[in-house]
């Protein structure tokens, strides 16, 4: 079921299953002592113990997934994680989320530095490719750490060296700054590292990777001749293509798809998620926590590639008929069968179907009578497995792609088409990924306007990429977020207006209005933005404390 990554993973165990021990060898805030880093085999360990921190999690739940619900288009109920209190705008600079995450991304470059730092005890006595990918891959790394530290908080203390307890006290670095940085680091890294890996060190950081993450740095930084240049130069490495199936690249099957550039796995006995749990229906047994929106689910064109408030193929009496195939292939919704279970969401439903083979059976609707049963009336089918179910719902083995070409397509599209530099090239790069052969959106063409072309990668970053933690940066990017956020979480709706034929508005942030959602839905939360500060995260009370020498970012 994964054959990729298996022993990659099965390296980085140790440093899992025995993290004291690590700790105690790679000191987070000391230096080494003069011994370590001298062996091939101690850069191993300290290289594989620097790709911990790619595991960002909120217990076994990988946060790169939670991100969304801090936006439009999804929800975490019960404030797991933090993300319902961030994505309120209701927050205070002491909210667990802002330390926790500061905390991990410097734990990892800390470990990134010590290597960098020291790892010239081992120049004499390993090959100089081997050294060499190894400052290619903490070079990553690290970068890959400062990305999320600068794009959530803005400018931080820029560090590259193993500190002091009486040296830590470090004023922030210019954002700007911190980037002309990771441009430097990434490009030396670009240059070490292999374009792939084989045998046991399949999944590690690649020259794609590195590439993909300087392109995913300089569009958030709405730096596109960089932007496109980088991942122009993913795409002429010929070796990512896009992956038939959208729905299979998100589960099992498609673990060995070409399309992915950087995995996280997970292995039993070694490192495992809860997914399913968090994602899950309450029959799976899942909690039904983290779920699609009703916003996002509106956000979804119609086979025509038209919004719903503008297609004669909408029908709001059936309104998941002839619409992107990726709804489908993203988000349980109601009328459709999942783990045997026909998902009904109708307040009278409290039965539903249950097929063993070819008997089928009424049974209780768990989806009803649950209280806790998903809040929006949807569940996310992106990283649910069937195959997880119901036995491993808290110790699945689904990796989450971190990096995959879908994204690389859409930044070269967006960032040329910022430039206004439109030529074949964007069109084939946006049509590459419309036109996946189990979504087969309409083509775009070369005649459409700078305006409808853009139009178009916003539609598709939002659509292709939900789920995967993009959306807080394109919204700020784009700054959509204080037009979008504002205002009420609508839930199911309620059984008054339940078979009503209602089509929202999309306005010209793509976001569905209704005019009296209010009515229409369950109120599940309210949202508020304050654009003068809360386009950053605020620096964590915690640091604000100990460090005299902090400024905290405007409005906190």
């Amino acid at each position: 079921m994964k054959s990729r990554h298996l022993i990659f993973i099965f390296l980085i165990s140790v440093l899992f299953a025995c993290n004291k021990d690590l700790l105690s060898k790679l000191p987070l805030d000391s230096p080494s002592d003069e011994s370590f880093f001298s062996t091939q085999e101690e850069l191993d360990l300290a290289i594989n113990g620097a790709y911990t921190t790619l595991w960002w999690e909120s217990g076994n739940m990988p946060y790169y997934l939670y991100l969304d619900a801090t936006t439009d288009i999804a929800w975490s109920r019960g404030d797991y994680a933090n993300v319902q209190t961030v994505q309120s705008g209701q927050f205070t600079t002491s909210a667990s989320i802002f330390s926790s995450t500061w905390e991990h991304w410097y734990n990892g470059i800390s470990m990134c530095n010590n290597i960098l730092e020291n790892m010239y005890r081992a120049e004499d006595v390993v090959e100089a490719d081997y050294y060499n990918q190894i400052r290619g891959q903490a070079l990553f790394l690290r970068s890959f750490c400062y990305f999320y530290l600068i794009e959530l908080y803005g400018g931080v203390p820029w560090v590259t060296t193993m500190l002091s307890l009486d040296s830590s006290d470090l004023p922030r670095t210019a954002k700007e700054e911190i980037v002309q940085h990771l441009y430097d680091d990434l490009d030396t890294a670009t240059l070490y590292l292999p374009s792939s890996w084989s045998g046991s060190d399949e999944g590690r950081a690649t020259k794609g990777a590195a590439l993909t993450l300087k392109a995913r740095l300089a569009l958030d930084e709405s730096d596109y001749e960089t932007a496109a240049a980088s991942a122009k130069a993913v795409i002429d490495l010929g070796i990512y293509s896009i992956y038939s199936s959208y729905e299979d690249l998100f589960h099992y099957a498609g673990e060995s798809a070409s399309e992915i550039i950087l995995p996280l796995p997970y292995l039993t006995g070694v490192k495992t998620n809860n997914i399913p749990q968090i994602e899950g229906p309450r029959n799976a047994p899942g909690y039904s926590i983290l779920v699609p929106t009703q916003m996002l689910v509106d956000m979804y064109e119609c086979t025509d590639g038209k919004p719903i408030d503008e297609s004669s193929l909408y029908d709001p009496l059936n309104p998941f008929e002839n619409r992107d195939p990726r709804l489908d292939q993203s988000i349980i919704r109601p009328g459709v069968w999942f783990n045997n279970y026909l998902f009904m969401t109708h307040p009278d439903s409290t039965k539903t179907y249950y097929a063993n083979g070819t008997d089928t059976t009424r049974v209780e609707n768990l989806e009803v009578t649950n209280a806790y049963a998903t809040f929006t009336g949807y569940l996310w089918l992106k990283y649910l497995d069937e195959s997880d179910l119901p036995d491993n719902v808290t110790t699945s083995e689904k990796s989450v792609i971190l990096m995959r070409y879908a994204e690389v397509l859409l930044t070269y599209a967006e960032a040329k088409i910022e430039l206004d530099e439109i030529d074949a090239g964007v069109i084939d790069a946006i049509n590459e990924v419309r036109t996946r052969a189990s979504v087969n959106m309409p083509s775009v063409s070369i005649s459409m306007s700078q305006d409808e072309l853009r139009d178009v990668v916003r539609y598709e970053r939002t659509v292709e990429l939900a789920n995967e933690g993009f959306r807080l940066f394109d919204i700020r990017r784009w700054e959509y977020a204080e037009h979008i956020m504002p205002g009420n979480v609508y839930g199911r709706r309620k059984e008054a207006y339940w078979y009503d034929a209602i089509t929202p508005d999309i306005s010209q942030y793509g976001e569905p209005v209704y005019s009296n959602g209010d009515e229409i839905f369950n109120i599940i939360s309210t949202n508020t933005f304050d654009a003068s500060k809360n386009y950053l995260w605020p620096i964590p009370q915690e640091e604000m404390d100990v460090n005299e020498n902090m400024e905290q970012n405007p409005g906190y």
